[in-house]
């Protein structure tokens, strides 16, 4: 980012005011860069709103990720959202536990499998989700909004081949 091209001098200045000078090197100048921005846009994508989600509500990550995770398939059991999501199994188990005692979430008893406690939104955490779900799409809409609508179907396209190529590089676990 030259000085001549003055929108990018901008831009490169408002990220070292805001985040300090590394963040120009770590986000533009090393061979981990393009990782780095992914990282970065996530950490600072969802510390926030985790953040206020616990506060405004008091609920945590991981139960937040389970309740979206029941929105889209009920039914399932808290392997299935450690395999979707790749959190670990006791922040999973914790939050299943603390979900279901504000009765966000009911457990039931799978008739094939005893041992298998399929989980079900209830009204209460459908409810929740309604108002939790307009902070997310607030956010993403400020994330995404200095892309016109071409790079914003370029980025979606090249981050959903990424995720799609996971399979060959993430170890099974």
């Amino acid at each position: 980012m030259t000085k001549g091209n003055d929108s990018g001098f901008d831009a490169a200045r408002a990220m070292a005011d805001r985040f300090g000078r590394l963040s120009l090197t770590m986000l533009m100048d090393t061979d981990l860069s393009p990782i780095w921005r992914v990282s970065f846009l996530a950490n600072f994508f969802t510390g926030p709103i985790y953040a206020e989600l616990q506060d405004r509500f008091g609920l945590s990550r991981p139960g937040f990720v389970i309740l979206f995770s029941l929105c889209h398939q009920d039914g399932l059991v808290a392997r299935d959202i450690c395999l979707v999501t790749g959190l670990p199994k006791n922040s999973i188990s914790r939050a299943v536990t603390e979900l279901e005692e504000k009765g966000l979430i009911g457990r039931d008893t799978d008739t094939a499998d005893k041992r298998a406690k399929p989980l079900t939104l209830t009204v209460k955490g459908r409810a929740l989700l309604a108002e939790v779900l307009p902070l997310f799409h607030e956010r993403q809409a400020e994330m995404l909004a200095p892309l016109d609508p071409q790079e914003a179907a370029e980025f979606n396209r090249l981050i959903t081949k990424v995720v799609f190529a996971m399979p060959g590089w993430v170890a099974t676990g």
